[in-house]
């Protein structure tokens, strides 16, 4: 499976730290090879992964899936269009009506 679109920027990010187009890959298809299997779920897939990981590598997975959480906020903040002069208004008297004023 190739990245396209976004994934380029996030495939180029990665390997900045080191990782190569080839790990990349690999990953990239073994996470999406859980839509290959009949009646499986993302829920289901991370609890296949997650009871097939040793304790001590518990801790560097978790911590994966937090950093990746982080990122995709930072992403999608900075995706998020500025506030149209209207919007602005509007969030200005919701927040007059929460203070009572």
């Amino acid at each position: 499976m190739s990245m396209c679109g976004n994934d380029e920027d996030l495939s180029a990010y990665l390997q900045s730290f080191g990782f190569s187009e080839d790990e990349l890959n690999c990953v990239m298809d073994e996470l999406n090879s859980f839509r290959s299997i009949p009646g499986t779920t993302i829920e289901r897939y991370m609890n296949r992964v997650i009871n097939t990981i040793e304790g001590e590598d518990r801790h560097t997975f978790l911590k994966g899936i937090l950093v990746g959480v982080v990122i995709r906020k930072a992403v999608d903040a900075l995706m998020e269009p500025d506030l149209t002069e209207e919007e602005i208004r509007i969030n200005r008297e919701i927040e007059k009506l929460r203070s009572g004023r």
